[in-house]
């Protein structure tokens, strides 16, 4: 498989993994009651890190990948 394609595809899984962290603080948000703009973000930032230090991590390799395509082929020619 393409690199480049493989490397979107994980950018995607990064964007992916992110927003399901959003709809997670969201959810626990409306259970807790209160809509105000600091309690999500210490529900944000308190239901966990590991889906979005998985999305870093997909970012961070997608990124690679991309970058080892791109640089092989100008080595190419």
């Amino acid at each position: 498989m393409n690199r480049k394609i493989l490397g979107t595809l994980f950018f995607v899984v990064s964007a992916i993994l992110i927003s399901t962290q959003y709809i997670v603080a969201a959810i626990l948000t409306l259970n807790l009651g209160s809509s105000d703009k600091g309690t999500f973000y210490n529900v944000f930032f308190n239901s966990g890190y590991v889906l979005i230090v998985s999305s870093v991590i997909f970012f961070i390799v997608g990124i690679i990948l991309i970058i080892r395509d791109i640089v092989e082929k100008n080595n190419v020619k």
